[in-house]
């Protein structure tokens, strides 16, 4: 073999090397963001005081339950507030506890929420900052079908006393994976 036959066969397999490290680091990078992506998609990250702050596992194929903590959009009615007040970024999911479905009788007025009788909290008037709240939702009655009330911690929580109950459909079962208060 001549030296330039070498030469070009040690090229050769250098391009096919340099080829061959050039689809691994695509495939590898597909992979990883396919991979973060399907991660992204079913955790949610609480940076509120109303559940303990950290990062949640979306199950949407559980349903939810009386006490399980649950992701949702904030409702029409709130989100303007929640955008220009800067309670979440856009986008981000509300994370609250079911406190009331279906055949449970909830109340809601300026002195309290509670559920079959029991006080699950006061009204606030004004924010953690001071700011004016919403009126709370005004309701005393049986939970309708299909619905759910919920509530988080503290008695400014923007929960259902301000916005009322949320569709089962729009709520999706969240499991803490790392929490701290």
């Amino acid at each position: 073999m001549t030296h330039s036959q070498t030469v070009a066969s040690t090229r050769a397999r250098q391009a096919g090397a340099f080829i061959h490290v050039l689809l691994l680091a695509a495939t590898t990078t597909l992979l990883l963001t396919v991979g973060v992506r399907a991660i992204g998609a079913h955790v949610s990250l609480n940076v509120t005081s109303s559940l303990p702050r950290g990062l949640y596992w979306l199950s949407p194929s559980r349903p939810p339950a009386r006490g399980a903590v649950v992701a949702f959009l904030p409702p029409a009615s709130v989100r303007e507030l929640v955008a220009t007040r800067h309670y979440l970024p856009p986008s981000v999911h509300l994370l609250k506890r079911v406190v009331a479905l279906a055949g449970d009788v909830v109340c809601l007025d300026q002195r309290g929420y509670s559920v079959n009788g029991a006080i699950i909290d006061v009204v606030a008037g004004v924010d953690l900052s001071g700011r004016p709240l919403p009126p709370p939702y005004r309701f005393c009655g049986l939970v309708p079908p299909g619905e759910a009330f919920v509530a988080g911690h503290g008695p400014s929580s923007l929960d259902s006393r301000y916005f009322g109950p949320v569709p089962l459909r729009t709520l999706t079962v969240a499991v803490p994976l790392w929490t701290y208060s």
